[in-house]
């Protein structure tokens, strides 16, 4: 398999040198190549994406973000990941207020 592509790839730049000249011709198919290259780790890692995580509805629990610097609160109703979001440049403190406690932690 590998021989069959170098030979086409030696009579290619053959023709292609002769038509054009040399230079021109490798040049070309080494872009050619580099690009194929590209594309295809681009499309295969496309398809290596992560799922979506699964969303958890907790607006019943009384969640809320609170920002310890300026006091900026955020209800929480939806759950999809465990990180606090950031303000003020720096995480945000989970509290609960009212609702009923959640049975697994969130």
């Amino acid at each position: 398999m590998r021989t069959t592509a170098a030979i086409l790839l030696a009579a290619m730049l053959l023709f292609l040198g002769f038509t054009y000249g040399f230079v021109r011709a490798v040049l070309g198919a080494g872009m050619f190549i580099g690009i194929l290259l590209f594309g295809w780790s681009y499309w295969r890692n496309i398809g290596l994406a992560p799922p979506e995580p699964e969303l958890a509805d907790v607006s019943e629990y009384g969640l809320k973000y609170v920002c310890t610097m300026c006091g900026l609160e955020l209800k929480v109703e939806v759950a999809a990941r465990d990180r606090a979001p950031r303000h003020c440049m720096e995480e945000m403190e989970l509290i609960r207020t009212g609702g009923r406690p959640p049975l697994r932690p969130i």
